[in-house]
């Protein structure tokens, strides 16, 4: 009897699974809203040793390095259908931002450099910033390239590959539209491109895939990504990791990951858990210069260490899934 019990809760398990599947890929005018938040690191059963934040030595004596992220950018006249996710700032607010850290002297350090610098290689200006886009939306070069550019800066983009076609797309802001394969070139004086997923930035309830799937769907994938993108570094989808996803990083040649943790990177941090800073539509002026300029403060807006609590772009129906900012973040 209690075998049949358990058997009858795993398909009743497995339907509501499949139903969320169906719900997520269906094309709706609203913007649905989900009150959640996801652990930053989320660690399988058999799995729950302790990861460290640094490799023992990490040198804080230092200002490290700030690591912001970015994802979509949209003109507030245009966006209608993602008007109150956090994923989205106005071309207007990164121009200002980037514009301070050209008119204050602020390096763009690439992630080549930033490796030298964590293995203590190299040394970097106390004004260093590293500057990242997740996902790999077209408005990051219809609206955050001609900034980069005029300012000779230089910024990473986390491809989701599974998103990327063979043609460049027509932009469209009531979509979510991705960077194509043959637009990568014209953007490489500006841009570089290293991975986020390929068809695993997806959740089942709040977990990643890449956490829950069996290790042997997530070795493909993260091998599939590699072979596609030939690069180096990865963001973690939603913030969350295990020991088996970094395990199998390292073996595929990925030599650094990053987080969504609050932070900054440092000689010596482990680099597999890379801090980073997100910038939200409601990030403040102060606060901002704040991320960039203070060592030893965190972003006022950003989630705490534990959560990662801001909402993101679903791709695969092109709605906002919000991650609704606590109150002591508005």
């Amino acid at each position: 009897m209690k075998k049949i019990t358990v058997l009858l809760f795993t398909l009743l398990l497995a339907n509501l699974f499949a139903g969320c599947s169906s719900f997520q890929g269906a094309q709706s005018s609203e913007v649905k809203k989900a009150s959640r938040t996801v652990p930053l690191s989320y660690v399988n059963a058999g799995d729950n040793q302790p990861i460290q934040d640094s490799t023992g030595n990490m040198n804080t004596s230092v200002p490290g390095v700030p690591v912001l992220m970015y994802h979509h950018l949209l003109e507030n006249r245009e966006n209608k259908k993602f008007r109150n996710n956090a994923d989205v700032i106005t071309p207007e607010t990164f121009a200002k931002q980037m514009h301070y850290l050209y008119v204050n002297h602020y390096m763009t350090v690439t992630l080549p450099d930033l490796e030298k610098y964590v293995d203590k290689k190299m040394s970097l200006p106390d004004r260093s910033v590293v500057l990242t886009f997740d996902d790999g939306y077209l408005s990051n070069f219809k609206y955050a390239y001609p900034v980069l550019k005029k300012y000779h800066m230089k910024a990473t983009i986390f491809c989701i590959t599974g998103q990327m076609k063979n043609k460049p797309e027509t932009f469209n802001p009531d979509k979510l539209n991705y960077i194509s394969w043959p637009e990568l070139p014209k953007y490489a004086d500006v841009f570089a491109y290293e991975s986020h997923a390929n068809h695993f930035h997806k959740e089942i309830g709040k977990k990643c895939y890449m956490v829950v799937k069996p290790v042997s769907e997530v070795k493909n994938e993260i091998h599939t990504l590699h072979m596609l993108m030939h690069g180096a570094y990865f963001a973690y989808p939603y913030g969350q990791y295990n020991h088996n996803l970094i395990t199998i990083l390292q073996n595929e040649g990925y030599r650094m990951a990053f987080t969504t943790k609050t932070g900054r990177v440092y000689p010596g941090s482990n680099k597999f858990l890379l801090d980073r800073n997100a910038v939200y539509p409601y990030t403040t002026w102060a606060q901002f210069k704040t991320l960039v300029e203070d060592p030893k403060a965190e972003n006022g807006t950003a989630p705490t260490h534990n959560r990662h609590t801001h909402k993101h772009l679903n791709p695969s129906d092109q709605q906002a899934i919000e991650h609704k900012p606590t109150q002591q973040n508005l």
